[in-house]
């Protein structure tokens, strides 16, 4: 007697359907793939950027703390 209605491995039969489909746009593709790389290019560019200091930017001038006058 069973005590479920599960059948065993042997006792099930198996099929495989075959689905077609169409072949990739390869155009697409290739337009996504140039988009992300310039996208993540151009992110990884602003971030550099931003850790950047300004061409502007001039670092402020040393004082001599040794005290000293000539």
């Amino acid at each position: 007697m069973k005590k479920t209605a599960r059948r065993r491995y042997d006792e099930r039969q198996f099929c495989v359907r075959a689905v077609h489909h169409d072949p990739p746009d390869l155009h697409k593709l290739c337009e996504v793939l140039i988009r992300l790389t310039l996208q993540e290019v151009g992110q990884s560019r602003a971030q550099r950027r931003a850790e950047d200091a300004p061409e502007t930017y001039r670092k402020p001038a040393r004082r001599d703390t040794t005290g000293g006058s000539d």
